[in-house]
């Protein structure tokens, strides 16, 4: 019986091995960083559509609701322009993303 046991545990720690790796591939496809890009990405094409948007508004109105300090990153960008913000976020680690927030 006690040979049961321990081939349950050891079955049990194999299992947890196992949701581990499933963990750590899903981590390495899908970043927050990542996921957060594509919500600032579907927002701009969703505000691109109302034709009475400049590109100017539309980058200020992503920065205000992704709380991204737009004078900063207008500096970084030397434009307000929605996409060329979301091809410069996508260049930046999860880290230096921060450095752009209004957030504390």
């Amino acid at each position: 019986m006690d040979d049961k046991v321990e081939y349950k545990d050891s079955e049990a720690l194999q299992l947890s091995h196992q949701d581990d790796l499933i963990i750590a591939s899903s981590t390495e496809i899908s970043s927050p960083c990542g996921d957060y890009i594509h919500l600032i990405e579907a927002r701009i094409v969703e505000l691109d559509e109302n034709l009475e948007l400049t590109t100017e508004d539309i980058f200020n109105i992503v920065c205000q609701e992704y709380h991204l300090n737009a004078d900063f990153l207008e500096k970084e960008l030397s434009c307000k322009c929605p996409f060329a913000l979301t091809g410069f976020l996508r260049e930046l680690e999860r880290t230096e993303l921060d450095d752009y927030s209004t957030l504390e």
